[in-house]
């Protein structure tokens, strides 16, 4: 239960060099040698309600711990989490794979570096995902975007590493600068390009400062929303549970 030998399911859709590129990004990363599930999708599911992650470009879901999606799940993606065969699943829509390399390059990085998190230390993930969803409720002073949330900005600064050990200096810079065709995404890719991805960058630090700081209210919503049964309990706990070694 929850180690089969890690599967790359293609759906034989994907491409002998996409396969090629994707197993070259996975080997820059640190994956357990069982329990892993890589889909990438025939499908994206735009038709999904807003705030369904299946409309996401990709997912990584720590599926024997209970990651799941409050609204409804696509069948295919239903098989892997109730197999109890995999213990992770890192999931791509189809226009995260299927596009231009450097995308697949990106989003297939950002994905895996959330597993990495998430086996470092559950509370990466757990807080990461608390944040995530709540932060755009919260008074606070940085932007209201994703990558305001540490976890996810060093998911991204993960993809801008590796885009560079696999395409051209120029080519990721233009990837970086390119105009997007939303404010949001325009305001993430600024934010992103004011670090530098070479730099190390101390995601728990930056999830502890980011918790504490706004703890009055963040310990308000897991009080009201999450209840009292909740596993992340509160701030505190958090804080606590982030300073431990796996």
């Amino acid at each position: 239960m929850w180690d089969t030998k890690n599967s790359f399911d293609y759906l034989g859709i994907v491409s002998g060099k996409k396969k090629k590129l994707i197993h070259d990004v996975c080997e820059k990363f640190t994956i357990p040698s069982v329990g892993v599930a890589l889909l990438f999708d025939r499908f994206d599911y735009k038709s999904y309600p807003r705030k369904s992650i299946w409309r996401n470009l990709g997912n990584h879901l720590n599926i024997e711990f209970g990651d799941k999606c409050d609204h409804k799940t696509p069948k295919i993606i239903e098989e892997f989490t109730d197999s109890m065969n995999f213990s992770h699943l890192i999931w791509l829509s189809r226009r995260a794979w299927s596009g231009k390399a450097i995308d697949l390059v990106w989003f297939l990085s950002h994905e895996l570096r959330h597993l990495e998190q998430d086996t470092e230390n559950r509370f990466l993930s757990l807080s990461g995902n608390f944040l995530y969803r709540n932060l755009s409720g919260v008074e606070i002073e940085e932007p209201k975007v994703w990558i305001t949330v540490p976890t996810e900005l060093d998911a991204e600064l993960a993809a801008w590493r590796t885009s560079l050990k696999i395409f051209n200096s120029r080519e990721v810079k233009s990837y970086i600068n390119k105009p997007r065709e939303s404010v949001d995404k325009q305001e993430h890719f600024r934010i992103l390009s004011e670090y530098n991805p070479k730099d190390s960058y101390d995601v728990q630090a930056s999830l502890i400062l980011l918790l504490r700081k706004y703890q009055i209210q963040l310990d308000e919503i897991i009080k009201d929303v999450y209840g009292s049964s909740s596993v992340l309990i509160s701030i505190d706990n958090m804080c606590k549970e982030l300073t431990k070694n796996t």
